[in-house]
């Protein structure tokens, strides 16, 4: 299975379908052979594209011309697909709002209490915040569970028969297990070539074990919250990289905007980038990250006007890193990650990834304000090689290297490997 590099193209900060169709050109330079859009389906009374109200009618903010919705996403999947770009959906499965028809038509598909629908909630700052906008479905006990799954599976073959790609599954820790496996063994009965990506984040490592046989293709890591230091996030990958392969981000729709945490401080920033881009087989990166936005996106409230014009572009700095990505074996597989012991472990990252007996080192600056210094010897025995090279997306070290005794620059990120196991002409590299 290739790489995948999502682009989350958030709908609400575009005008219409029009426009987004007008950003593939730049999607695709960047390198992006993905795209995944928020639910687009009729919302309820709140807005909020996480309540769907009616699955099979679309959110006519996000076209042009009533009665033609439908028109205008295939034109706008068909258009993608021109550009070696697929489309995929976020699918939310576990509650729709809770002013849809289904709950007069299908009470019994719902979760009840007392006799009325409940709507569901979660955990925040120790305190149960219930989301009243939303009901929620009884995918386990519904007394007429076969329907509900049924319903679920059609809506699902009617977006992949207009043209998606597949699913980005919200919250799939929250959905029973035998839903999922159901789900994605019928959908790929008829669509073989479908992909499901599980939304886990927030969810313990036990939590995606039971995830392991519902026929997921992608999980999403946690890797953009990770200090660079706690064993957690290592320990994560290696549990779940023979689960299924796994997608870093460095920001979110449901996140501060990075650049904003960052502090408009540039170092910081692209630190995050590569490192998102490097750590495991697949990356995605959400509308507004390339130009250093820095309103955190609301699903409801969001809205064109919130296009920030910022003197931001970072296009180029994001198809660099993802060539030097796709140029090299083991950073576009779930390949293992293994430290390289090293005198300044405090301040600085220093691991290989392999993959069929090829390797890549990275080594990454964690102090994003100070230089740090690595001493590194024998690179040759490390990488099994003799024409070590740099190809870092940044300032590059200049012929063969064995040794390494330098200065790394705030957040620095440089990678090392053999000219030899290039996938790509080195012109690819730039």
């Amino acid at each position: 299975m290739d790489a995948l590099y999502i682009y989350n193209l958030y709908p609400r900060l575009y005008k219409n379908v029009k426009a987004w169709e007008k950003a593939l050109p730049k999607i695709a330079k960047m390198g992006f052979n993905g795209i995944y859009l928020n639910p687009i389906h009729y919302p309820g009374f709140s807005g909020s594209l996480y309540a769907p109200k009616e699955y099979y009618t679309l959110n006519p903010l996000f076209f042009s011309k009533k009665g033609s919705e439908v028109e205008e996403l295939k034109g706008f999947i068909a258009a993608s697909n021109e550009k070696g770009i697929k489309v995929y959906l976020d699918l939310v499965v576990n509650h729709t709002s809770i002013d849809s028809p289904l709950i007069a038509e299908h009470k019994n598909w719902y979760v009840l209490e007392n006799g009325d629908v409940k709507r569901p909630g979660a955990w925040e700052d120790g305190k149960y915040i219930q989301w009243g906008d939303l009901a929620q479905f009884d995918l386990e006990l519904s007394s007429d569970r076969d329907g509900l799954w049924n319903y679920l599976l059609d809506m699902c073959n009617y977006f992949l028969d207009l043209g998606f790609s597949g699913f980005r599954c919200d919250a799939a820790y929250q959905v029973p297990e035998d839903f999922w496996r159901f789900l994605t063994g019928n959908v790929k009965k008829k669509f073989p070539e479908a992909l499901f990506m599980a939304e886990t984040l927030g969810c313990t490592p036990v939590q995606i074990q039971l995830l392991s046989n519902a026929g997921f293709d992608y999980i999403f890591n946690s890797s953009k919250w990770w200090d660079f230091n706690g064993a957690w996030c290592l320990e994560q990958y290696e549990m779940t990289k023979n689960i299924a392969p796994s997608i870093s981000f460095p920001e979110g729709h449901d996140t501060e905007r990075l650049f904003a945490e960052s502090n408009s401080y540039l170092p910081k920033f692209l630190q995050r980038v590569y490192f998102s881009a490097l750590f495991s087989k697949g990356f995605m990166i959400t509308t507004g990250l390339e130009y250093g936005f820095k309103k955190r996106i609301n699903t409801v409230n969001t809205n064109p006007d919130d296009w920030e014009n910022t003197d931001n572009d970072f296009t180029p700095v994001i198809q660099k890193i993802l060539d030097i990505k796709k140029a090299l074996l083991p950073l576009h597989e779930e390949s293992p990650i293994k430290i390289i012991d090293q005198a300044n472990w405090m301040n600085v990252f220093c691991f290989y990834k392999e993959w069929e007996g090829q390797k890549v080192m990275v080594i990454l600056n964690k102090d994003a304000y100070n230089k740090q210094s690595i001493v590194l010897g024998n690179i040759e025995n490390i990488l099994g090689a003799s024409d070590i090279t740099d190809f870092s997306p940044e300032e590059k070290i200049k012929g063969t290297i064995t040794n390494l005794n330098i200065l790394l620059n705030p957040g620095e990120v440089k990678i090392f490997a053999s000219k030899a196991i290039y996938k790509t002409a080195t012109s690819t590299v730039k």
